[in-house]
Formats: structure tokens, C-alpha cells, sequence
């Protein structure tokens, strides 16, 4: 089989990209208990309450924790998911038997499911899971410490249906009993221990099936109560899931070195069982309790084996914005622009795109549109209209939310549109790539030093040296491309200069007090690039390192360049850290070139989800940092982006409609597919040529020191597996039966409180 990611196989340059998934009709609900996060612990370097921890594990998102749009069409839909039962489960859908869990003790798995919905009729989940337990109720019992186990559920389904209170159980076998109890049942006297069992209902798993007063509501508890088990680790060179240990002796198992084996009274060493990778999948990385909650009966402990049901309205929908109609064409093979690393253009190429700029910065408007036309813009349109974005009154119209990227591709595609109207020989707006270390940027031929080396930390080498930074400053200097005034609180720094608003600084060229030495590790890029999940998934990873509360990388996609290169001196920013005035530093477009780069290869990694377009927040979307948990206009889908100095399409050369354009408009029209423009990167993978298309995340990959024409980062390929029903064990609650253990949580990962920083 070609080693070649299966999703770039299937993915050919400039084609439509189909839409199969559906928008969510279930939400999940608010927050999660205990601060989102699992119990302190894990062996060295995998978690416990040290924050800076990264998983070592992919994952993978089926729930969008936001509100999507709504699909108006119906019809046949696939849905996938994620559950986890300690320790054992059975899933049906619609009546229909869809998995069994195929590890039936230890490690605590979750796996992935996959089945088919008509699109008509209601969703009944139901799901049997048992937590181990002898005929005493106890587990271990061939040690000297026998114990109650506890049992959860925890499930994620990409409709957005999740484990909640919502949910319906029935307890079908619970103990010890009270009775037993006061009879002396104890973990030292398991004989006179007695376990209840009742029938189960008739049908429970049938379509129609309704509910009773023996039925209850299902009891959310929290990771830190319930625990999280004995992760598993999957071992791609034996192609098994370990390790599995003995429901009687808590001793790992021997046979096969307990992967992939289950405990049975007549084989106490394991009975070696089919599991496939995403069967084997940790719980940890895969759900969330900031979008779903563990649930079970009302007694943790001793009730071991309970079915839970819940029935989801076919007509009910996530939020009440209908998803917009996406009519934009799809570029033709080979009519996109192409954007290229910096450091791949010839002398010439590069002098081209560093003439524009000049040209841009000391052209007035009026001689500029009557020399290039109406694309021209001057440099510090630029730098006026980003910080009249980040001082909007109602909230940051551009930073510290979902609006983030929609609002900078925008940006950064406007800026190109006039570089190229001043010299279309250009082609397209280059970008930098800060995993690529040689050669230097930070030299004569490119940016300058870093820091500057001027008295007060002005750069004065480069291409852009002496990069004058405006004085005198006045917003009524400026006008939108329509001729009107700009209302916006912004008025400079302290001292009139084109500065943020608590700027003291008085140079006049541009500031740098950031190191040269700055880089940011490849696989880290690829792993935000290829991120199963939704569109504040990927903006978490390239804001923070962090989606779904976890932490997936030590670097920023985004920030880490305006802090790292720019840097503060004492308390002062930089120009480029500066978040209200950033563009100032010319280094701006080109790392945000690189920043809308990872976006579109995550787009096209999860081309799935285009038909809502991507999971960006219909509504009641809040921003992050700065801004958790306030929602205001400019956040939400159909909102109008900036809209105190927004972009038309006229703007962005999208048409001739002077109409604003809204985050909506911007996913439909400056996508893989429909934009005028694209990436070598993206154009290599979808070729097949060397480029570095995945991320690995079984090690951490250095820093590249070439070109994008060589390879940069690890290509390792993942099938995703669709699951089977697995392992047909028994799954009678008595000896036969592996399924749960109390055991201390092995791998804990952080799950805690996104913070991201607020950088321009």
C-alpha cells in the first residue's frame, strides 16, 4: 500500500471538496466538573499537574463544543464517534448492533465507532457497560486486598449527541447488597457477599423502545471522582493494544506480553483477540469533560452492569442559524497563485516583493490608485486598519476568538492584492516558514537583525531597514476604499505616533527586541495542520498548543513569532509584538502568510466538515484570552467581519460587490478550493511530492534546517480503521467476565483552562 497520508491520496488539487458530514443536532453540555481536569498523576514526562506536558498520542475530536450551523438538506449521513466504558461495553444504534468493545478488562480503551443514519428518523443510542465484578461484587479477589470497582461511560458522537444526565439508565446487576453487608460481606469475607441481578427489559435495544419508571436519570460525575484507569498504549510494531492485566490477580497478563489479550477462567495467562488501533484509542485524548460528562448509576461502585439509552429528535439542530449556501466556483487546476517560502525565491523574485512594499510605504493613496489602480493600498492602511479592528469598543474584531483566522486571511489577501497591483510580476505574497533555520532571515538579504541593533533597539539592516514608523499620527487621514471615514476610538500612542495606545516609545524606524534565534519545531506546525476537529480546534492549537483541554505541542503557530522575534524591552512591545500596531514590522505578512498556510491545510485535512463550514460558531460564539467567555458582533458566523472597517469583496478581489463580507463568506471564498490563491506545501502534498503532510506524534521532530523543496517534517501516514463489532466475549457479570478496574489513572494528560494569549 502506498505510504502516501490517505487523505492526500483521495485529495487531488483544485477539485470540489464533497461534504458528508451533518451539522450537529445535539449539543453537549456546559463546561465540565472539576475545572475539565482528571486526577493529578501519571508517570514521568505524561501528565500529572505539570501543565507543559504534550501527549504523545493523536487525536481526535467527534464533537464540535460549539454551535454549528444547521444543514437545511437531509438525507443519509454517516456518523462517527468515540465511547469509553470501564470496563466493557456493546453499542447499538437504531436497534442495530454497531460495536463491542474488544478489550474486556484492562487497558481502558476507548474506540472508535462508525454507522449510518437515514436522516429521517429519531437517534436511539443505546449502550450495555459493565465494570467487572465476580459473584462477591468484588474485583482482585485472589490478592490480599479485594476491591470494589468503579464503572463509567463517557461518549462523543459527531451528530453531538454525548453522555450526559439526559441520559436513561437501568441497573441490571448491582452488589454486594445491603443485606449481605450487615451480614458481614467485606473485602475479607467475600462468602457471604451477594450480588442482585434483575431481567433486562424486553427490547431495550430495539428502535421504539420506551422508557419506564425502572428507568432513571443517568449520574454525571467528574474524571477526578470516577478516574480515567489504565490507559492504553498502542504497539504499532506487534499491531496490538497493551497492556492487559488479570481482573483476579491484577497481574499483567502473559500471553502475547498482555497486548491485545483478554483474562478467561479457563485461560488465566489471556486469550489473544483482534483489536485494530482505533480500538485502542486513550480516553483521554479522544473525549473531553469540556464537552461531554462520565456517566452511570447512581452507586459507582456497586452497580456493575447498566444500559443506558437516550433518543435524540431526528429535527433537532444544534443552533437555529441555517448554514449559508457556498456558491463560490472551484479554481481550476492550476489557476491558483502560488504562495512560496521566502527563501525558495531567486534575488530578483525577492527584490520584486521588497520594491512593492517600499512603494506601498511612501506612496500617498491618491498617487498610488492613479499609478496602480483601485488594489493599491498604502503600507500603513494596513497597520490603521488592524489596529482599528483591535480597538473596536464592542470587543477585538480580529484577535482572542473564532474570527481570528477569517478575519486575518482577509487581511493578509488584501495586502497581496496591493503588492500585486503594484508589481503583478510578483505573483503571490510569500511567506515564512520559522521551522527553516538556514539560511537566516535575520540577516542583510532578508529582515534585519534581531533584536535591532540600534541605540533603542531600531533595525537598521535588512531590506526594510530604517522602516519609518509614522508621526503626527491622525485617523482622519484614513478612509476605507470606499471614500468613508473611519469611526474607531483609535488614536495612536501617547505621543501621537502610529503606535499602540500605551506606547511611550519615540523612534521613529521600527523596533525589534526579540531574539534571531527564534524557531518553532515542524511537527509542531503539522500537528495544528492536521488536527481532527473543528475550526476553534485548530485556532486553540495555533494559538496555545492546547485543543479539547489538551496540551498538543510546547509552541504557538501564531504567537510565538510576535513574542519570540519581536519581544518586549522592559515592559515596552516591540513593533511587531505590539498586538494594536503589529503590521508596522514588515516581518507581519509573512508569518501570518505562514499562520493562513496551516489553516488551509487543516481545511483540507478536514474537507468533511466544509458544508458547516467547519464548525465555526453560528452563534453564540465568546472569544478566548482577553475575551473568555464574552460573546459580542463580529464573533459568529454570519456576522460581518470588523465591520467599523471591514472588507468588501471588491476588496479582496473576490468580485465587484461592495457588500461586506462576513466570516461565512470568507470560509465559502478563501478556502483550498475556492481561492485565488494556494500553497506550495498544499500543491506538493496533493501531488504526492516530498513534503512534509502529516505530523508524528510518536516523537518530537527538530527543527528543519532546508528549503520547503526538501523534506520538513515526519510523514507519518495513519489509516484511520473503521470498527468492526470486535471480540464476541461474554459478557455475563461473573468470573468470565474481565471488565474494571480502580486502579490508579497510568497516563494523565492536563485538562484544564485554555488560555491564549492575545497577540496581533
Amino acid at each position: 500500500e502506498s505510504s502516501e497520508p490517505m487523505f492526500w491520496r483521495s485529495l487531488h488539487f483544485m477539485l470540489g471538496f464533497s461534504s458528508v458530514f451533518v451539522s450537529v443536532y445535539a449539543q453537549p453540555p456546559a463546561g465540565g466538573g472539576a475545572g475539565g481536569g482528571p486526577p493529578a498523576g501519571g508517570p514521568p514526562g505524561m501528565g500529572g499537574e505539570d501543565t507543559g506536558n504534550v501527549i504523545a498520542t493523536e487525536p481526535h475530536f467527534a464533537v464540535n463544543a460549539d454551535k454549528q450551523c444547521t444543514l437545511t438538506s437531509t438525507g443519509p449521513q454517516t456518523i462517527t464517534g468515540y465511547i469509553y466504558c470501564d470496563n466493557y461495553f456493546e453499542f447499538w444504534f437504531n436497534g442495530e448492533l454497531v460495536a463491542k468493545d474488544p478489550m474486556t478488562f484492562t487497558p481502558h480503551n476507548a474506540v472508535q465507532v462508525s454507522f449510518e443514519w437515514d436522516g429521517v428518523s429519531d437517534k436511539e443510542y443505546a449502550i450495555m457497560c459493565m465494570d467487572y465484578a465476580s459473584t462477591s461484587g468484588y474485583e482482585y479477589i485472589e490478592t490480599d486486598a479485594p476491591q470494589l470497582g468503579d464503572g463509567v461511560l463517557m461518549a462523543e458522537f459527531s451528530d453531538g449527541t454525548v453522555t450526559s444526565s439526559a441520559w436513561s439508565v437501568f441497573v441490571v446487576t448491582s452488589g454486594p447488597t445491603d443485606a449481605s453487608i450487615e451480614a458481614g460481606c467485606s473485602a475479607t469475607n467475600l462468602d457471604v457477599c451477594v450480588v442482585d441481578t434483575l431481567e433486562e427489559p424486553t427490547g431495550w435495544v430495539d428502535r421504539g423502545f420506551a422508557v419506564d419508571g425502572a428507568w432513571s436519570s443517568a449520574t454525571e460525575y467528574t474524571a477526578a471522582v470516577a478516574g480515567w484507569g489504565r490507559t492504553p498504549a498502542w504497539n504499532a510494531s506487534g499491531s496490538c493494544c497493551g497492556t492487559a492485566t488479570s481482573p483476579r490477580t491484577q497481574a499483567p497478563l502473559t500471553e502475547n506480553g498482555g497486548c491485545s489479550v483478554n483474562y478467561a477462567t479457563s485461560s488465566p495467562n489471556g486469550l489473544s483477540t483482534s483489536v485494530g488501533h482505533m480500538e485502542c484509542l486513550d480516553p483521554m485524548v479522544v473525549l473531553s469533560e469540556l464537552r461531554s460528562t462520565m456517566i452511570w448509576s447512581s452507586d459507582l461502585q456497586r452497580d456493575n452492569r447498566v444500559l443506558f439509552r437516550v433518543t435524540v429528535p431526528a429535527d433537532r439542530v444544534s443552533s437555529s442559524v441555517q448554514c449559508p449556501v457556498c456558491d463560490a466556483a472551484v479554481q481550476e487546476a492550476g489557476s491558483q497563485r502560488v504562495r512560496r517560502e521566502l527563501r525558495t525565491l531567486t534575488s530578483e523574485e525577492w527584490n520584486k516583493v521588497t520594491a512593492a512594499m517600499w512603494i506601498m510605504k511612501t506612496t500617498s493613496r491618491e498617487d498610488g490608485v492613479a499609478a496602480y489602480g483601485a488594489a493599491f493600498r498604502t503600507y500603513d492602511t494596513f497597520v490603521v486598519k488592524h489596529a482599528v479592528a483591535e480597538s473596536d469598543p464592542r470587543g477585538d474584531q480580529a484577535h482572542s476568538g473564532p474570527m481570528f483566522m477569517t478575519w486575518h486571511s482577509a487581511f493578509v489577501l488584501e495586502f497581496e492584492n496591493a503588492l500585486l497591483s503594484v508589481d503583478p510580476s510578483i505573483v503571490a505574497l510569500p511567506y515564512w516558514d520559522a521551522s527553516i533555520v538556514e539560511p537566516s532571515i535575520f540577516t542583510d538579504v532578508y529582515f534585519g537583525s534581531a533584536p535591532g541593533t540600534g541605540p533603542g533597539g531600531e533595525v537598521v539592516d535588512g531590506v526594510f531597514k530604517n522602516w519609518p514608523i509614522t508621526s503626527n499620527f491622525s485617523l482622519s487621514d484614513y478612509k476605507t476604499a470606499a471614500g468613508d471615514a473611519v469611526v474607531s476610538p483609535f488614536a495612536g500612542s501617547q505621543i501621537g505616533m502610529l503606535r499602540g495606545s500605551s506606547s511611550t516609545r519615540t523612534e521613529s524606524v521600527a523596533l525589534r527586541f526579540g531574539s534571531s534565534a527564534y524557531t518553532f519545531a515542524s511537527n509542531d506546525y503539522w500537528k495544528c495542520s492536521n488536527l481532527d476537529g473543528y475550526w476553534n480546534d485548530w485556532y486553540q492549537c495555533a494559538e496555545a498548543g492546547t485543543a479539547g483541554g489538551l496540551s498538543l505541542s510546547n509552541a504557538r503557530v501564531h504567537g510565538g513569532a510576535h513574542q519570540g522575534v519581536g519581544g518586549k524591552s522592559g515592559t515596552d512591545s516591540s513593533d511587531f509584538e505590539d498586538p494594536t500596531t503589529s503590521p508596522n514590522d514588515p516581518i507581519f505578512f509573512f508569518h501570518h502568510a505562514n499562520v493562513d498556510r496551516s489553516a488551509f491545510h487543516w481545511m483540507a485535512v478536514n474537507t468533511d466538515k466544509r458544508s458547516t463550514f467547519y464548525g465555526y460558531p453560528a452563534e453564540d460564539a465568546t472569544g478566548a484570552g482577553p475575551t473568555a467567555e464574552s460573546s459580542y458582533y463580529g464573533q459568529s458566523l454570519l456576522d460581518k467581519m470588523s465591520d467599523a472597517w471591514g472588507f468588501s469583496a471588491q476588496d479582496l478581489g473576490l468580485s465587484d460587490s461592495t457588500d461586506s463580507q462576513t466570516n461565512a463568506d470568507i470560509l465559502c471564498r478563501v478556502a483550498p478550493p475556492t481561492a485565488v490563491y494556494t500553497y506550495d506545501s498544499l500543491v506538493a502534498c496533493a501531488t504526492g511530492d516530498s513534503a512534509p503532510c502529516t505530523a508524528s506524534w510518536e516523537a518530537v521532530v527538530e527543527a528543519t534546517t532546508t528549503p520547503p523543496s526538501t523534506t520538513m517534517g515526519a510523514d507519518d501516514s495513519t489509516t484511520v480503521i473503521s470498527t468492526t463489532s470486535g471480540n464476541d466475549t461474554s459478557t455475563e457479570a461473573g468470573s468470565d467476565q474481565a471488565t474494571a478496574s480502580n486502579t490508579p489513572g497510568i497516563a494523565v494528560f492536563f485538562v484544564g483552562v485554555v488560555v491564549l494569549l492575545k497577540m496581533s
